[in-house]
């Protein structure tokens, strides 16, 4: 059997509006700050976490919690798969919406209760985002704000280069999952955002212009170390999803062409002087 389901201490309780849903491997002792950042929100959430074959089970390192339960797979098979899993579950349940995070990430008090206000009062948007603190993983220094664009006409302009909404950040309507369908397993380093290009082709995305979260910059993280094949993956979905009568398809295209013959440090540079805290 592929998929173990670990309860933890997930109260007897009427379900909440929100799941939140965070994959892990090989996290060690810091999914415990990201875990207890979204059992401390102000807005009740159940927590899924889903252990995408860790050497050492998270169950072991993972501090008691509420509301949280552990989907362990029997062996490591990328995010999308671990993030399709956890949906797989989520999905059969009566949640009104999925909020991701990463385990090595921090979600402010505020930030689940902001974005289904967000939603209940815009309900023609299907998902929505948040801006970003990125701190430096060994000191914790803050690094850059990411402040993406927040209007969802900017949004869908601002997707035909790049992925606008912070994945961490996300918060999804489950009724627009269920319409689009899950993870694409083709883009290893890029599923986010071509789950985000085929919701655009029928749905709005927006992003609250508010830091809600941390996001650790990481030197094992895959844009940083897997790059290359980053841009590659992203130069497919722009092809996939290419309006040959949009300027700015076009323009994306011969963007990500140029990145790669940029090094990684001077695109970071460059984040940190356009957004500086």
């Amino acid at each position: 059997m592929e998929v173990a389901l670990v309860r933890k201490t997930m109260a007897e309780e009427a379900v909440p509006r929100v799941a939140a849903l965070m994959p892990a491997y090989n996290a060690g002792e810091i999914i415990n700050r990201a875990v207890e950042s979204l059992a401390k929100s102000t807005y009740p959430c159940d927590i899924y976490i889903v252990d995408d074959g860790s050497d050492v089970p998270i169950t072991q390192s993972l501090a008691d919690f509420p509301r949280t339960k552990v989907i362990r797979l029997d062996k490591n098979r990328g995010v999308a798969h671990a993030l399709n899993a956890g949906l797989t579950t989520i999905l059969m349940q009566p949640y009104d919406f999925v909020a991701r995070l990463d385990a090595d990430d921090f979600c402010y008090p505020e930030r689940i209760a902001r974005q289904v206000e967000f939603l209940d009062r815009h309900p023609g948007i299907a998902a929505v985002g948040a801006w970003a603190r990125f701190t430096e993983e060994s000191s914790g220094r803050t690094l850059f704000i990411a402040r993406t664009p927040d209007t969802p006409e900017l949004v869908r302009k601002a997707l035909n280069f790049n992925n606008v909404v912070l994945h961490p950040s996300l918060m999804i309507r489950t009724d627009v999952l269920k319409s689009v369908g899950l993870y694409s397993e083709q883009y290893p380093v890029a599923e986010d955002y071509e789950l985000f290009r085929r919701i655009a082709q029928k749905f709005s995305i927006a992003n609250v212009p508010s830091v809600l979260i941390d996001m650790r910059r990481s030197t094992g993280g895959v844009s940083l170390t897997r790059r290359r094949r980053q841009l590659f993956d992203r130069f497919r979905i722009q092809l996939k999803y290419f309006q040959a009568l949009e300027l700015g398809a076009w323009m994306g295209l011969f963007k990500t062409i140029l990145l790669f013959f940029f090094p990684v440090s001077f695109i970071a540079k460059i984040k940190e002087y356009k957004d500086p805290a």
